[in-house]
């Protein structure tokens, strides 16, 4: 199960319980609505926020929606993310309708810098972001409603900060500092405060000198050197981070000798950290062993408390079993997700809602690896499973489902084109090919990619199914899209490029057009050429492959000196490629 599914269910729990509350405390709750999304973020529930006040946020939320190219799914992930932060705001607040309508304007922004965020990071997970965002507003407040001093500007501040008022929070912090900065513990407290302000509006850059700072005034902080690695792992900056971590680790380590029950999570976390750290500068060896130490006291925790830790189980089952997968280790990659599966399956009875995704996205895993290592049945039997359950989800919002669904379809299109039943393959491919065209759409810049990827896997089924015509224009549509994206992003696109190319020569080749096939293939080497020069392992192979395809041409169209060294040039580079 991966980490933004298990942290979505997470937030999605804790937003349930925070509804709850806000239910029993009768509070009325601003919402966004997680399934309308077409034209943007729409409001579900107003409360007392005034018409002007809704109007002007959301159109200014929804032109930056629109300008940051957002899909319907990340508009999904946007609304389910601004709900939870609602809940810790509202719940926080008065029920007066100006102050309200104040923070609704202010929370607006935050919002904005979230978009930005979905847009440019990939590896965010909005709903985690969410639940991080709430714990830290409310601790916050917690902290500033602390008095340490007669001055009136902290009640400004404790103000400000109900009130999302960000840059007036800051300006009056710095303020505070300047006039009385107080004991090197104060000082701490400060920067600290400081920092969690820029995390809010979603700008870690700006926090880290703070966190800098606090750290460098009080090491000993166990929550601030947290905040500090945390934040110096986000900026991708796990050098620094690193004994940041070690340091913690040895001190939870320490207290959970005398307290077990109240520290040893916090070890297991980590424990966790490290190893997606140590992932990020590329030592295997070490994550596997964090992950192993963290997983073995994740699974003595959730034996005394399954629901609370059960999820963490899992998550780092899965950050193993990609580990293991990544590391041609397949064998102990299934043993993983299979056991990662149980739990998904177990915590998905108790709450369906929740966890039915995280079942979906592990099978779909499963199934890649299955089909990877021959077990085709299992991996068949993954893919159904997993399609029967995203069918129902992008039944119910279709925004949020549809990309899934589709990835799961032409993942067995694959595994069935590659056993040779082609009509159950076309039958997927075209499925898939269906709605990745809509969310292209829609959404050009973001699922292109996978609209090529699909078209190319349609082009070679029709070349294997004698269907010429169609082939070429799979394979010629697909040509276009990635041929674009290569201009702007060589290196991730122009593999698939070269490929597509190929696959063209081969066609081109057995329809009796060796002109276009010579070009096709000249054009594919010029690619691998260059991909080999950089990463030969990689693509010797590929750029052998071609050498090959063209030689036996040019020997075929009386070009044979030249074809003669083109084989001799593809045997060379074998000879000199380790075997994969």
């Amino acid at each position: 199960m991966s980490a933004p599914k298990i942290l979505c269910g997470i937030a999605l729990a804790a937003l349930s319980m925070t509804c709850a509350a806000a239910a029993v405390a009768g509070a009325c709750v601003p919402s966004f609505s997680e399934v309308d999304v077409k034209a943007g973020l729409e409001v579900r529930t107003g409360c007392t926020l005034s018409a002007p006040a809704l109007t002007r946020a959301t159109e200014r939320l929804n032109r930056v929606v629109k300008s940051n190219g957002l899909s319907a799914a990340q508009r999904v992930a946007l609304a389910s993310a601004a709900n939870v932060m609602l809940h810790a705001v509202f719940s926080q607040t008065s029920q007066d309708p100006a102050a309200n309508d104040a923070t609704f304007i202010n929370f607006e922004a935050i919002l904005e810098s979230l978009a930005s965020q979905i847009r440019t990071r990939t590896d965010i997970d909005a709903a985690a972001e969410a639940s991080k965002w709430s714990t830290r507003y409310q601790d916050l407040l917690h902290r500033l409603s602390v008095t340490r001093s007669t001055d009136p500007t902290e009640l400004q501040l404790d103000a400000a900060a109900r009130r999302l008022d960000l840059d007036s929070a800051l300006a009056l912090l710095t303020r505070l500092a300047a006039v009385a900065p107080g004991t090197a513990q104060l000082s701490a407290a400060r920067n600290d405060e400081a920092a969690s302000i820029e995390l809010l509006r979603f700008m870690p850059w700006n926090a880290l000198p703070y966190l800098e700072k606090a750290h460098a005034q009080q090491p000993d902080d166990i929550d601030i050197a947290t905040a500090f690695a945390d934040t110096l792992l986000v900026q991708h900056e796990p050098g620094r981070a690193e004994p940041v971590y070690r340091a913690l680790l040895i001190q939870y380590r320490t207290l959970a000798q005398q307290k077990p029950a109240e520290w040893q999570p916090a070890v297991a976390r980590t424990l966790d950290k490290l190893g997606s750290l140590y992932l990020l500068q590329k030592q295997p060896k070490e994550a596997e062993a964090a992950w192993l130490h963290a997983l073995e006291i994740y699974w003595a925790l959730a034996r005394a408390n399954p629901s609370a830790y059960g999820p963490a189980v899992a998550n780092t089952l899965d950050s193993l079993a990609t580990l293991y997968r990544d590391t041609q280790r397949l064998q102990d990659a299934a043993d993983a997700w299979q056991e990662a599966l149980g739990l998904d399956r177990a915590l998905a009875q108790r709450d369906p809602a929740t966890y039915r995704p995280a079942v979906a996205t592990t099978l779909n895993d499963l199934g890649i690896l299955y089909s990877a290592t021959q077990r085709t049945r299992d991996a068949e039997r993954a893919y159904l499973e997993a399609l029967g359950i995203q069918r129902a989800l992008a039944h119910e919002n279709p925004a949020a489902w549809r990309p899934a669904l589709a990835r799961t379809l032409n993942n067995l299109g694959n595994l069935y084109s590659a056993n040779g039943r082609l009509p159950d393959a076309e039958h997927a491919y075209l499925e898939a090919l269906k709605i990745r065209q809509q969310l292209a759409r829609e959404s050009p810049a973001l699922y292109q990619p996978d609209l090529a990827r699909t078209l190319g896997n349609l082009g070679v089924l029709y070349r294997l199914e004698r269907q010429p015509a169609r082939a070429l224009q799979a394979d010629q549509q697909a040509l276009q899209i990635v041929h674009a994206l290569a201009r702007e992003a060589p290196t991730t696109y122009q593999p698939d490029e070269a490929r597509i190319l190929n696959n063209l020569g081969v066609l081109y080749n057995r329809t009796g057009k060796p002109r276009e096939a010579e070009d096709a293939w000249r054009r594919a080497l010029d690619l691998y050429r260059k991909l080999a020069h950089d990463d030969p392992l990689t693509w010797r192979q590929d750029e052998a492959r071609t050498l090959r395809n063209l030689g036996t041409l040019l020997n075929h169209t009386q070009r044979s000196a030249e074809g003669d060294a083109l084989q001799r040039e593809a045997d060379e580079l074998l000879d000199s490629t380790p075997a994969q």
